[in-house]
């Protein structure tokens, strides 16, 4: 009986062992992993480093349009704070916060002593682990700061989503809201379901003891699940592209756009509006009453001036109208009837020229009599069947309400004025560079983009609708109207943008907008646009300069100067 009894005792034994055993190999093993992530995250205080937890947007080759500044910040731990210095002073923790608040006041301007000691007693009470004060730190904040020695206050990394030039905020836009934030305008907006998915973000982690206090050695970490190849929207703009427009504007447009695009595939490589704004200081931007920074007008609509006359000569040419060969007679004007005519920019006139050569001059009668001879409804025919109006953008449906038209008024005069992109024409910038791209690409249309695919929170890559290119014209016309741009550039008004390494093809101009400045001179729109190199058309380029003196004197040299810092990013022509 006896010997049963031990038996069964070390059986029973055996068994609560097994069981301890087993419940022990489950909680160290199996669930291990899960268990210490528990523990760590409820020893560990972390505050998200980036302005927004957002996903990024990219440019063409994977570089980073958003979250690419990083600046130094200043972060306080109310929880260290109260306990330190409410120890050491033997004080409450509101008068511990109101210290360190004047401590850092006397350091940093900026900081609001009320608003600070609020802020980190309202940390403690939702328990928020981390209060970040201060951003965009200089050296001689971040000295100052460390001389203090203040427990419980570190310098740590800051990431901005935009950066404070305004670098590509007509394209990227801007947000509103700080933790839910919400695309307002160009890419955020339009992608912000995507953008918004990637809600994680890289984190400054502090690992606390037992009793809550900081574990020297395991301060201060950077830890992040933030998965950066999801979430995310790739641009067909270039980075370095858009650099040389932006830095080229700065130095010299006031008011203006500039496009670039890629002549085969329609993508837009750079697009650029000024004035511009910075995102992180809406205030001040939506203040400006003048000359609105938000608007882009690279999407706006304007008269094009001679640019129009790319399509008049490719209409006449497409219908044999008019031939290269052909002479004309320019003696200045070109006269309705007794009371009306139309001036040439020439004042004595061109005398006789052919029609490369009133081209290159950019001769007013020429075209006027060339458009007279198409006739209203082929001009029409001819802006439809290079889709000239088309306003769709694939991966950007923003718009600045373009209106973009060509309605050319009945009548001689009507048709003088529409050949000469004036009255009854109104297109944008990137329109007209999707025509130069048309005709340097033998005649081939597509629509432009600007998105070439985004990554979802699964990471499924949803591509951007591929161009199908459509023949419009014949290649013999397309490269008819080549040889008239590079005319232009050899022997014409656009000779201050040739290069002496590669040949350049293009069109100056210069139209009216109808309204004066207060010494009664009238307000000029300027352009140059065209592309290079001309014998293998790779970009095409357009240039506006608002309120200019001419497309020769201050668009030219603006193609010029994007031209050449192209150039120097791709030395080796293909």
């Amino acid at each position: 009986m006896r010997v049963y009894r031990i038996f069964s005792l070390m059986c029973i034994f055996l068994v609560l062992f097994t069981l301890l055993l087993g419940k022990i190999f489950y909680y160290q093993v199996i669930c291990g992993e899960k268990i210490a992530k528990q523990a760590t995250t409820m020893r560990s205080k972390q505050i998200t480093l980036k302005e927004y937890s957002r996903g990024d947007i990219l440019d063409r080759n994977g570089l980073a349009l958003t979250d690419n500044t990083v600046s130094s910040a200043l972060y306080c731990l109310p929880y260290e704070l109260a306990r330190n210095y409410s120890a050491v002073h033997m004080t409450s923790p509101e008068q511990a916060f109101n210290y360190v608040a004047n401590q850092l006041a006397k350091q940093i301007n900026s900081i609001d002593v009320k608003e600070l000691a609020t802020n980190l007693h309202n940390a403690t009470k939702k328990g928020t682990p981390l209060v970040r004060v201060a951003t965009n730190l200089s050296d001689d904040d971040i000295n100052k700061i460390n001389s203090c020695n203040l427990e419980g206050a570190v310098i740590a990394p800051f990431i901005n989503r935009y950066e404070s030039n305004g670098f590509c905020s007509h394209i990227i836009g801007y947000l509103q809201g700080r933790d839910k934030s919400q695309g307002v305008a160009g890419i955020e907006k339009q992608y912000d379901d995507v953008l918004n998915s990637n809600l994680l973000s890289p984190k400054l982690i502090s690992v606390n003891d037992a009793r809550g206090k900081a574990i020297q050695g395991l301060m201060f970490k950077i830890s992040s699940d933030y998965k950066p190849d999801k979430g995310l929207v790739v641009l067909t703009i270039d980075k370095r592209i858009q650099k040389v427009i932006e830095e080229n504007m700065d130095k010299r447009v006031k008011k203006g756009a500039i496009v670039v695009m890629d002549i085969r595939s329609k993508e837009i490589l750079g697009l650029a509006s000024r004035p511009s704004f910075d995102p992180n200081d809406m205030s001040t931007a939506i203040t400006s009453k003048k000359d609105s920074p938000f608007y882009n007008r690279a999407l706006n609509s304007y008269y094009p001036g001679s640019l129009f006359k790319i399509l008049v000569a490719t209409a006449a040419l497409e219908e044999g109208k008019v031939s290269l060969e052909d002479n004309f007679n320019c003696d200045g004007a070109y006269d309705f009837t007794e009371s009306t005519s139309i001036s040439c920019w020439k004042e004595e006139g061109h005398g006789t020229l052919n029609f490369l050569q009133a081209f290159a001059q950019s001769c007013n009668p020429t075209f006027i009599e060339v458009g007279l001879d198409l006739g209203r409804d082929k001009l029409k025919q001819y802006a439809d069947k290079l889709h000239l109006t088309d306003e769709n953008i694939n991966g950007w449906l923003e718009t600045n309400s373009q209106n973009s038209y060509v309605k050319i008024n009945s009548g001689r005069a009507g048709i003088g004025n529409a050949c000469l992109g004036q009255q009854g024409i109104m297109l944008t910038p990137v329109q007209l560079t999707n025509l130069i791209a048309t005709i340097a690409n033998d005649g081939k249309w597509g629509p432009p983009s600007i998105t070439k695919y985004s990554v979802d929170q699964a990471g499924s890559k949803h591509i951007t609708k591929t161009n199908t290119l459509e023949q419009v014209i014949s290649i013999d016309t397309a490269r008819k109207v080549q040889l008239l741009m590079e005319g232009v550039v050899t022997n014409g008004t656009g000779k201050s943008v040739s290069l002496p390494s590669i040949k350049i093809a293009g069109k100056t101009a210069t139209s009216q907008t109808g309204n004066y400045q207060a010494d009664h001179q009238e307000i000029l729109n300027t352009w140059f646009g065209g592309y290079f190199p001309a014998d293998n058309p790779k970009w095409a380029l357009v240039v506006m300069v608002e309120e200019g003196t001419s497309g020769a004197v201050d668009a030219a040299p603006i193609f010029k100067a994007v031209t050449s810092g192209i150039l120097d990013i791709f030395s080796i022509i293909d």
